[in-house]
């Protein structure tokens, strides 16, 4: 990405009492993604795919054989298409844009949005369907998406809402008035279901006339970066593509970058095991009042429009499913695994459109002094981040920045309540709360229960984490090979062996495209060289004197490698193991070793588990009512060796840091 891309708040006109009444009741005539004859109403959508040719084969069929009649299926069909059907009213829409607004200014949000990415798809938009696909790392995102078209004059996007949202009074109704249509997180066991969910989807592509939007990662990333893609949603829009009903479809990839998320300390906990609380209208109306705070900027970075059509290279190849009604076509298993290349390759557009922020600058600071065990002046923490911001350019990141000093000083103020300077200028990261955990919260822990005193050490630092890891994809591939020759001179063809094999086993926690591995390590490899992390005699490898960049570098995969590791150790033991109880013994042996908290993370080692089963290291079975993996010791043990080679060494309190500010207050959960 260029560092010269232009953002504008588009908020700001907005910040008047006149400006958010007067601008969301004007004169409103948006742009349509497609041009038709005839445009579908919400009604009109149902009402093709209960009446198309599928779904009376999936009904003739379903009759068949469970001995149901059609009349209840097509009740079922009718009941399913109301409970996911999408609505439009455009006076609840802009009343939900004025409580928008105004939430906005008591959160003092500004909304950075690339304009020229929102003009040059507007200029190519009318001829195909269009799919907006978000990073989803905020409940916010639907909310911003939505906005967005609105400022832009673009039809309102039909938004995919997972069912947590249905059953929330009031709120509910009034997402699916604004576009959303709810889907269920599973389709097994329930066929009619999962075919009139395949039909709606389809149509709402294909006759709808405005955008589909939907996030590729299927969840919010609670570790605010890239997960693998899930396919399912992304085959059934891209299926009248396939079936010839549309001539391309446009997809556009949009990376969502915040100063400070809303649920960041909801997220902390997440990844320590405490659940999730259940999503509720009450729930809502109460986070408000925490609301009335400073939440910073959002950056909103459309990346350039990819043509299905284009990126599958005009494919014209015909499959038996083409002699079928249209109707009845679906995607051949040669189709299925393009959308599934789409999907991974979109996930890196999402990685290459990422703003790092002044938020995410300093806490990367603050890490790194955490790692040093020595808080930094002020005016020490100005230059560090502004020789992070180089670094960061010179890796291809979009930094934005207009003055380093002001942004610090704006960042120290929305997250005052994560770190701040103390009586002598230093900046430091505050504690974690004594928590308390009830017996209703031990009992639905979904990892091993926690000590208090754990608790209170690992939440800020893996609150802290959570916006270090937006930007480590910039980072990750020239410090695995930066650790790898830290260990010993390794030759050109021994340093990238080893290279892939360390980036397959943390391909989940750091997602990347394989096929480009290749062109990613000789870029990582030439910046290495280039600024003097490493140096080549001809033959091999070898580290140079110690460097601030090496030093950033080898921290900054400190915690994936040392889970891995554990993940690896435990795993060891074992002849096979649940995913749940796997997740239990590693997090486990974490809390009685002294290494980064953020090795408690539940989600990094899943990932890390992950990470093995690709690696050949485990096999993965399908339990009754868990994973069940089964190791396989040769393997096993060589990813082991590999990994505990590599693992740079720090020795750091994390319990008594002398950055972390000591909080005596006491939480209950």
């Amino acid at each position: 990405m260029s560092d010269q891309v232009e953002f504008v708040d588009i908020l700001e006109p907005r910040r008047t009492q006149l400006g958010i009444f007067g601008f969301m009741t004007r004169n409103w005539y948006p742009q349509r993604t497609l041009t038709l004859d005839k445009y579908c109403s919400p009604q009109d959508l149902k009402d093709i795919v209960a009446n198309s040719v599928y779904l009376d084969s999936i009904i003739e069929a379903e009759c068949s054989r469970s001995g149901v009649s059609k009349e209840k299926l097509h009740q079922d069909v009718h009941d399913y298409l109301e409970e996911m059907g999408l609505d439009k009213k455009l006076h609840v829409i802009r009343w939900m844009g004025i409580v928008f607004l105004k939430i906005c200014f008591m959160m003092k949000i500004k909304m950075f949005v690339n304009e020229a990415a929102v003009f040059q798809l507007k200029s190519i938009m009318g001829k195909n369907p269009v799919l907006f696909l978000p990073t989803h790392r905020s409940y916010a995102d639907f909310c911003l998406m939505t906005y967005l078209c609105y400022h832009f004059d673009i039809d309102f996007p039909a938004v995919a809402a997972g069912m947590d949202f249905y059953s929330m009074a009031v709120l509910g109704r009034r997402m699916r008035e604004t576009g959303a249509f709810y889907i269920r997180r599973t389709l097994a066991g329930d066929p009619l279901y999962a075919a009139t969910l395949k039909q709606y989807v389809r149509t709402v592509v294909g006759k709808h006339c405005a955008p589909v939007e939907f996030f590729l990662e299927g969840t919010r990333s609670r570790s605010n970066k890239s997960m693998p893609p899930k396919y399912g949603m992304l085959s059934m829009t891209l299926a009248p593509y396939f079936t010839h009903e549309v001539s391309d479809i446009t997809i556009v990839p949009v990376n969502i970058s915040y100063d400070r998320l809303m649920e960041h300390s909801l997220f902390a906990y997440e990844h320590l095991g405490v659940p999730k609380p259940k999503e509720s209208t009450g729930g809502f109306l109460k986070a408000l009042h925490n609301l009335n705070d400073h939440f910073g900027n959002i950056y909103l970075n459309m990346g350039s429009p990819l043509s299905v059509r284009d990126f599958i290279k005009n494919d014209t190849s015909h499959s038996n499913e083409t002699l079928k009604p249209l109707d009845l076509q679906q995607l051949t298993p040669e189709q299925f695994k393009k959308v599934q290349s789409i999907a991974d390759y979109v996930i890196t557009l999402q990685q290459k459109n990422t703003v790092a922020t002044i938020s995410n600058l300093l806490s990367l600071v603050l890490m790194q002094s955490l790692m040093k065990d020595s808080p930094l002046e002020f005016e020490e923490v100005i230059e560090e981040v502004g020789w992070m911001i180089q670094e960061l350019r010179n890796l291809g990141a979009t930094v934005f920045e207009n003055d380093v000093r002001s942004s610090v000083e704006r960042i120290l103020v929305v997250h005052k309540k994560m770190m701040r300077l103390d009586k002598e200028r230093k900046l430091r990261l505050i504690s974690g709360v004594l928590t308390d955990l009830s017996e209703s919260v031990k009992n639905k822990m979904k990892g091993h229960i926690l000590q208090a005193e754990t608790m209170v050490a690992a939440v800020p630092i893996v609150q802290l984490q959570l916006y270090v890891n937006p930007i480590l994809h910039y980072l990750v591939p020239p410090a695995v090979i930066c650790v790898i020759v830290h260990r010993s001179a390794v030759s050109r063809d021994n340093l990238k062996a080893d290279y892939h094999r360390v980036r397959k086993l943390l391909s989940h926690e750091f997602f990347h495209l394989e096929s480009e591995e290749t062109n990613t390590f000789n870029k990582a490899l030439d910046y290495c060289i280039q600024n003097r992390v490493i140096s080549y005699n001809g033959e091999l490898y070898t580290l140079v004197d110690n460097t601030k960049i090496q030093y950033l570098l080898r921290w900054s995969v400190l915690p994936a490698l040392t889970t891995l590791l554990k993940c690896a150790e435990v795993m060891t033991e074992q002849t096979s193991c649940a995913h749940k109880q796997a997740l239990k013994l590693v997090q486990q042996r974490v809390e009685n070793q002294r290494v980064h908290p953020y090795c408690l993370s539940l989600e990094a080692t899943a990932n890390c588990l992950n990470g093995l089963v690709a690696a050949d290291a485990l096999v993965k079975h399908k339990g009754e009512s868990d994973i069940i993996y089964e190791v396989v010791p040769s393997t096993m043990q060589e990813c082991r060796n590999l990994v505990n080679s590599i693992l740079p060494s720090f020795s750091v309190d994390f319990a008594s840091n002398s950055v972390v500010i000591d909080h005596k207050a006491l939480s209950r959960l």
